[in-house]
C-alpha cells in the first residue's frame, strides 16, 4: 500500500527532479538508482499515471541534461555582466588534489551579491606555480572571463603568489612609461625586422595572463595566529608550552594517557593540526582549564590575548559577505591588539574594495571522488550543481 502524504500524486518530471535533488546535495553514485531498497521506497511515493523513476542509463542522460542547461544559463548570464572576481584554492583529500575556483558580482539591476562554482578540477602532478596558472586560465576562459575578472582572491601559499607575480600583465602606465623611455627623441626613422616582429607576436599570444592577485584575509589572520605565534612562543617562552606538546603528545599515541587526562578534565583532550584553523588556540584553551595551578598561568595569557583573534577567524571563515571584513578588523584594533595587525592590515584592506572575503566553497572529506565512488568528471559536476542549487532553487538561477 502507497504511503498517503495528502498531495496531488508525484509526475514523471517531479519524481526525477526530486530524486536528482537527493543524488547531488548528498553527493551519492548515480547507480543509487538502481538498487533495489532505494527504488522499493520511491515506489510508495503516489505518482500519476506511468510514471517511473528511470534506470542509470537514462537517469544518467537527464542529468547531463540539466548540467548542459545550468552550463548554458550560466554562461548566458554571464555574457550580461561586466566585471567579476573569482577565488582559487587547491586541497588534498584521499591522496587527490583538486583545485576549486568561484565566481562573484553584484546584480546590476538588485545589488545583490551573486556567487556560483565555476570548477572543481582533478589537479595531477606537482602543484607548480605554471600548472596553476594555466588551469586557472582555461577555466576563466571556457567561461569567457578573460577580460572581466577584476581580481582573484587566492590564500599566501607560494605557488599562488608566484603564478600570478609571473603572469600578471603589465599594467597600462607602465606600458605608457615603457613606451615613451624607448621612443627616439630624433625624428630619425628606425627599422625593424619583420619576421621578428612577427615571431614575437605569436610567443605573446601564448603567454597566460592572469588577473590583479589578492591574499585571502582569513588566511592572513591565520598565519598570524598559528606561525607568527609560534615564532614568538620557540623564541621566548618555549619551556612553557613543552609540557603542552608532551601531553599531546602522549594522549595521540596512549590510549591510557588519553582515557586518563578525560578522567581528569571531565573532557576529551584535542590534539592541534596545521589544517584546522584555531585547533592549536582551542587545544591551549581546553589544557588551561584543567586545574594545574601556577603552571596554566602563560595558557591563561595566551588565551586572553588570543581570543579576539580567534573569534575574528571564526567570523570571516565562514559564508560572509566581503563587508564584514573592515568592521572586524575595527574590533580587532579596538580590543588593543592592533600591534599583531600591523604588517598585515595593508593586505587585508585591499580585499575589502571589491572581493569576498570566504575564497572557496569548502568541502569536507566526505565529498571526495574516491570516497563517493564516483569519477572525477561526474564528482565535479555533482558538485557544481550542487553548489550552485541546480534542484534547490526556485528564483532564477543566475540573475544579470
Amino acid at each position: 500500500q502507497k504511503l498517503d502524504f495528502g498531495a496531488k500524486p508525484v509526475s514523471d518530471e517531479e519524481l526525477k527532479k526530486l530524486v536528482a535533488q537527493y543524488i547531488v546535495e548528498e553527493m551519492l553514485p548515480i547507480n543509487t538508482v538502481d538498487s533495489p531498497s532505494f527504488r522499493a521506497i520511491i515506489k510508495k511515493i503516489p505518482t500519476s499515471v506511468n510514471a517511473e523513476l528511470p534506470h542509470l542509463t537514462t537517469f544518467t542522460s537527464y542529468l547531463e541534461k540539466e548540467f548542459t542547461e545550468m552550463e548554458r544559463n550560466l554562461k548566458a548570464a554571464l555574457n550580461e555582466i561586466d566585471f567579476v572576481s573569482t577565488t582559487a584554492d587547491i586541497w588534498t583529500a584521499n591522496n587527490r588534489s583538486y583545485m576549486g575556483v568561484t565566481l562573484h558580482w553584484i546584480s546590476r539591476t538588485t545589488l545583490e551579491r551573486h556567487k556560483v562554482a565555476l570548477a572543481c578540477r582533478r589537479i595531477c602532478g606537482r602543484h607548480t606555480y605554471d600548472v596553476i596558472g594555466t588551469e586557472i586560465e582555461n577555466i576563466h576562459s571556457s567561461y569567457g572571463l578573460l577580460n572581466k575578472v577584476v581580481a582573484t582572491v587566492t590564500d599566501n601559499g607560494s605557488n599562488f603568489i608566484k603564478a600570478f607575480q609571473v603572469y600578471h600583465p603589465v599594467t597600462e602606465s607602465d606600458d605608457e612609461t615603457e613606451e615613451e623611455e624607448s621612443t627616439p627623441k630624433d625624428d630619425d626613422v628606425t627599422f625593424s625586422d619583420l619576421s621578428e616582429i612577427l615571431s614575437a607576436e605569436n610567443e605573446s599570444d601564448g603567454q597566460l595572463s592572469l588577473p590583479l592577485h589578492c591574499r585571502w584575509a582569513s588566511h592572513t589572520i591565520n598565519i598570524i595566529c598559528t606561525r607568527d605565534v609560534e615564532k614568538h612562543l620557540t623564541t621566548n617562552v618555549e619551556s612553557r608550552y613543552r609540557s603542552s606538546t608532551a601531553l599531546w603528545t602522549k594522549s595521540s599515541r596512549s590510549t591510557l594517557a588519553s582515557e586518563t587526562v578525560e578522567e581528569i578534565s571531565k573532557r576529551k583532550l584535542p590534539i592541534p593540526t596545521s589544517t584546522r584553523w584555531n585547533s592549536f588556540f582551542d587545544a591551549v584553551k581546553r589544557i588551561a582549564e584543567i586545574p594545574m595551578g601556577e603552571l596554566n598561568t602563560a595558557r591563561t595569557e595566551y588565551c586572553m590575548a588570543m581570543k579576539p583573534l580567534t573569534a575574528a577567524l571564526d567570523i570571516l571563515q565562514g559564508d560572509c559577505p566581503y563587508g564584514t571584513l573592515l568592521p572586524t578588523l575595527e574590533v580587532l584594533m579596538h580590543k588593543n591588539i592592533d600591534y599583531l595587525l600591523q604588517q598585515s592590515v595593508a593586505p587585508l584592506l585591499l580585499l575589502q574594495k571589491t572581493l569576498p572575503v570566504c575564497p572557496v566553497f569548502c568541502i569536507s572529506l566526505v565529498l571526495t571522488s574516491k570516497r563517493n565512488r564516483l569519477s572525477d568528471k561526474r564528482f565535479e559536476k555533482l558538485l557544481l550543481m550542487r553548489y550552485n542549487h541546480c534542484f534547490t532553487r526556485s528564483t532564477l538561477l543566475f540573475p544579470p
